[in-house]
């Protein structure tokens, strides 16, 4: 699998929840890798318009995976099964952002292994870090600005 990012069921749920229209955006540190960032992560951050949305269940039913529901304060819902894995994490809240429909208009679209990803832009990935306040994503901050100011810097060379 060194030639994709993505195993063949991570690539099927992502193409069925983007078939079944679900909105979705891909945040966090996976989503500030696909932006140029020098860091790592093993998850893929999924942050969903509404959790309860039956099509997503759907989705990793497709996938061979399954959606188990949260507990209500206590968890958010979990994606996985033997063939999906374990690698999405649901997100149900993002510090330091507007609504979702708010940050959603404005995000980027990216292909990764031929399957169209939305994901958050990196200064707003920037901006929920900083809010979170955690030791882990406060280390995160130096590489992500770096990243940050490469693509604004070839982006004003590009103009």
């Amino acid at each position: 699998m060194a030639d994709s990012a993505l195993t063949e069921a991570e690539r099927r749920f992502l193409r069925e929840l983007n078939r079944l229209g679900v909105r979705y955006l891909l945040v966090g540190a996976s989503a500030a890798v696909l932006q140029g960032a020098n860091t790592a992560t093993q998850d893929l951050d999924l942050w969903f318009e509404d959790v309860a949305d039956p099509r997503i269940a759907e989705a990793a039913r497709a996938a061979g995976g399954a959606l188990l529901p949260g507990g209500i304060g206590l968890r958010p819902p979990m994606l996985g099964g033997d063939v999906l894995g374990d690698r999405f994490d649901v997100v149900v809240y993002m510090h330091g952002l507007r609504t979702f429909a708010e940050e959603y208009a404005s995000a980027n679209d990216v292909v990764v292994d031929g399957e169209r990803l939305r994901i958050l832009p990196l200064r707003r990935i920037i901006d929920s870090k900083r809010a979170a306040g955690r030791a882990r994503d406060l280390a995160q901050i130096p590489a992500l600005e770096e990243a940050l100011a490469a693509l604004e810097s070839g982006s004003r060379r590009g103009s």
